[in-house]
This record gives C-alpha cells, sequence and structure tokens, in this order.
C-alpha cells in the first residue's frame, strides 16, 4: 500500500522533530494540557490532516475498525490497571507513534504484535508502571524510540530493550531498586541497552538508596560483588551518603557489613572489601586482634563483633589508631581475664565516635590488683558498656566473689581473701590493742582524779617525778 503525500510529509515532520529534539514534539504532553469533560466513557478526537487519534478514559470499538488511517495515536486516563497491545493495538498496522501517559496503568499484560512493522516511537509516562514483559519491545523491529519516564518501575529486565533499531531509551523518574541485577547500565559497549540510554545521569534508586544517583551506587555494588568473592564472607551495601556536588563514584561514602560469622576462621581475614564499616566475626575460633592494629584493610571498621571466640588478650590494641576511633566492639564470650584498663579508659575518652563496647560473659579475675581500677572503669562509662549486668568474677568454687557482678563489689570483698577471719586480721587486732590502751588511759586518768579529790595525795607515778 502506497503512502499518500500527507502521510509522507508528516513522516517527514515526524521524523526532523525525533532528530532535533531526541523525539520530543508538540503531542508529547497533551494529556497534560487538555482534560477530558466525560469522567468514565471514553472521548476520542481524530485530527485527518495529521492522522492522529486523541483518546481519554480509553478507546472506543468504533475505532478499531478505522485504525489503519492512525498513525498516532495518544491515550490519556487510561481507565484500566493493564494494557494489553496484543488486543488493544489490533489493527493499527500503521501506527507510527504510541503514547499512553497521565493514567492508573500498573502493567502490560502482553508484548507488543510482530505486525505493528511501523511502530518508531513509544512513550508510556506519568503512569504507575510497575512491570514490563521480558520481551515487551522485542517483535518491534523499526522502535527507535523509548521514554518510559515518570511511572513507578522497579525492576528492568535487559532483555526488554534488546531491540536492534532502538535508539534512545529514557528511563528517569522511576523508584529503580539498585542491585546487582541492573549492573547492565554499566557496560558502555556500542550497541549495548546502556549505550542507549540518554539519561543515565537522572536515574535515581529507591530504597534504601532514596536520591542517590543509580550508575555511582551500582558500581559501588558491582565492585563489591567483585571484593566480597575473595573472602569466604558475605557482604551487603548498608548506606550511601553523598559528599556534596555532582555525586559520583567517588564522592560517596559507603557503608558495607561484611559477615564471616561461623565460618570455622582461627585468625581475622587478611582482605576485606574497600570501606567495610561492620565486620562481623561471631562465633569462629579468633584468638589475635593484632590486624585492626597493623593491617591497612581494616582502616575503615566502625563496628567489629567478635564475640564467641577465643580472645584471652586486648593488649595489642594499646595506643592504636583503630583503639581511638572504633564505633561498637563486642568481645562477648572469649576467654579474657583482664585488660588494660588505663589504655582503654583513654581511649574511651578521647573516641568521640565510640558507641557500644560489649565486655560480658568473660572469666574475669577479681583481685585487688586488677578489679578495684576495672571496677571504676565500668562504673564510669555505663552508658558506653552496654552489658555491665553480664560482667562478672570468673566461676571459681572456693570463691565467694565468684559469679558476682564487678559493678557491685565492695573494696573489702575484692581486697580481702575470703578464707581470712575478718575479726582476726593484723589490722583489726591492732585497732582492738589501740581502743583498749585508749579505755586503760582515761580509766587511770579518772581513778587518780578521783583519788586525789578524796585523800589529797598525788598519783603515785606524778610524786616520782623530779
Amino acid at each position: 500500500m502506497g503512502l499518500t503525500v500527507q502521510q509522507t510529509l508528516l513522516i517527514a515532520i515526524f521524523f526532523m522533530h525525533a532528530h532535533f529534539s531526541h523525539g520530543f514534539t508538540k503531542d508529547d504532553d497533551i494529556c497534560y494540557r487538555y482534560r477530558s469533560h466525560a469522567d468514565d466513557h471514553p472521548e476520542c478526537d481524530f485530527v485527518k490532516t495529521r492522522q492522529r487519534l486523541v483518546c481519554f478514559n480509553g478507546l472506543r470499538d468504533e475505532w478499531k475498525a478505522r485504525a489503519e488511517s492512525v498513525n498516532i495515536l495518544i491515550l490519556c486516563l487510561w481507565p484500566r490497571a493493564t494494557f494489553d497491545p496484543q488486543e488493544i493495538l489490533q489493527g493499527f498496522t500503521f501506527l507510527r507513534k504510541l503514547m499512553i501517559a497521565n493514567s492508573n496503568l500498573t502493567r502490560l499484560s502482553t508484548a507488543f504484535p510482530s505486525e505493528m512493522q511501523f511502530l518508531e516511537k513509544i512513550n508510556v509516562t506519568g503512569t504507575k508502571l510497575r512491570s514490563l514483559p521480558k520481551d515487551a519491545f522485542s517483535n518491534l523491529r523499526t522502535l527507535r524510540y523509548l521514554d518510559l519516564r515518570n511511572n513507578a518501575l522497579e525492576e528492568i529486565s535487559v532483555t526488554a530493550f534488546d531491540v536492534p533499531a532502538l535508539k534512545h531509551l529514557h528511563l528517569a523518574g522511576n523508584p529503580l531498586r539498585c542491585t546487582e541485577d541492573v549492573a547492565w547500565i554499566l557496560d558502555s559497549g556500542e550497541g549495548s541497552a546502556a549505550s542507549k540510554v540518554v539519561d543515565k545521569d537522572k536515574l535515581l534508586c529507591a530504597t534504601p538508596y532514596d536520591g542517590r544517583p543509580l550508575v555511582p551506587i551500582v558500581e559501588i555494588i558491582a565492585t563489591l560483588k567483585r571484593e566480597c568473592e575473595e573472602t569466604v564472607c558475605d557482604c551487603e551495601l548498608i548506606y550511601v551518603v553523598g559528599r556534596g556536588g555532582k555525586l559520583t563514584q567517588n564522592q560517596l561514602i559507603a557503608f558495607i557489613s561484611v559477615n564471616c560469622s561461623h565460618r570455622g576462621l582461627v585468625e581475622m581475614p587478611k582482605f576485606l572489601p574497600t570501606d567495610t564499616t561492620s565486620l562481623r566475626l561471631s562465633g569462629n575460633k579468633i584468638e589475635d586482634l593484632t590486624p585492626l592494629a597493623t593491617n591497612p584493610a581494616y582502616k575503615s571498621v566502625l563496628d567489629l563483633y567478635i564475640d564467641d571466640n577465643l580472645v584471652e588478650s586486648i593488649a595489642r590494641l594499646e595506643g592504636s589508631d583503630w583503639l581511638d576511633r572504633f564505633r561498637l566492639l563486642n568481645l562477648r564470650g572469649n576467654k579474657l581475664t583482664d585488660l588494660p584498663t588505663y589504655a582503654l579508659e583513654n581511649a574511651l575518652l578521647h573516641n568521640s565516635n565510640v558507641a557500644g563496647l560489649y565486655l560480658g560473659n568473660n572469666s574475669w579475675t577479681c583481685d585487688c590488683h586488677f578489679t578495684p581500677s576495672f571496677q571504676d572503669l565500668l562504673i564510669r562509662h555505663s552508658n558506653i558498656i552496654k552489658d555491665i549486668n553480664d560482667i562478672k568474677c570468673a566461676f571459681t568454687s572456693d570463691n565467694d566473689n565468684s559469679n558476682k557482678q564487678i559493678r557491685d563489689l565492695t573494696r573489702i570483698e575484692i581486697c580481702i581473701s575470703p578464707d581470712e577471719d575478718s575479726w582476726l586480721h593484723p589490722l583489726d587486732v591492732l585497732n582492738i590493742v589501740l581502743a583498749s590502751l585508749i579505755f586503760f588511759v582515761l580509766g587511770k586518768l579518772l581513778y587518780d582524779y578521783w583519788s586525789f579529790k578524796r585523800t589529797g595525795k598525788l598519783p603515785w607515778i606524778v610524786a616520782k617525778i623530779p
């Protein structure tokens, strides 16, 4: 079927607009400039000179019989949640532009039919579209321009854009999930789906990275996945904050959690993914914490969970930078008996980041040498030490302090051996002797005074003094 002069002219004008404005024409905002007069029933307007059909609230069946005369189809305020291209577009063989806008549409139920061999431009904008069939556009050999802006798309399969003729793809304004499934956006190869996306810099992530630029976030996720494969751990990007200005990967601060719990590790990992801020090593057999002070891989670690391991000492952390900047340290359930209280005290005083320290369920020594200073530290920093009620003396069958909370011990309980009889203690004996002497002297003084008043005789010792 040959094209008329009007059709040829219309196509020429269309391509001129597409060339100079990347597909935008004055039709693109018609659904927002005009409103239907009918609230429930379809209302259509056909401009014969442009072969353009504009419909509000649906498409009347009568137009399916005249579908071959329509080159441009604009559907505003589509009334249903789904749109079935196979059914609704049947007969629109010569359609070159399709626009669905400003509606509550949520789903395309089928792929576009293969008989639409002239369709060059599709706009689905300003809807609640959440999903697309993986082969939604695969039958459209002439599709050059696809605009899916300002919808509710969370996930997009790259196969949906496997259309050889497609040159311009718009995706901005969708709450896209930034996961490794979107890693295709990083492929800059010629002819790739990513190379067709013309508004990459406007793509933003949805929860949990609300408002963050998609491409840098996906770059971080892809890097994390690659680095995590070098460990035996599970890795997760928890949060991302920007440094300000135009946000690129280098201008984002990533917070990464690495979980190496219950992996049978006997030492701390030598390698961690970049920007690891939270590290979980619970339930392993680790004894040495030296890597915290010596291995650069731990420079960004703020939260360390190393509970239920075999740690016997934290002395190697004394004076380390890590101890001065950590945020959380969980040492519950290890083999600690004591620690350098003065070093830990100094770190807690100078560390403005510290928010939590866990020391419970260890076999703490309770003696007069270590416990008093340790007890002072616990009481002074009770707001930081979160499990103070579980910090108890080691269990021993012959010690009265066994399993007692260290915070509540008295100095006498700490510094006097339980097998000592308190009334026979040398200090107590000395006190008794001194008290007895005082009473004896006072009694003798009173007796001599009474005797002098009665007999007038001086005391014997006074009479003997020359």
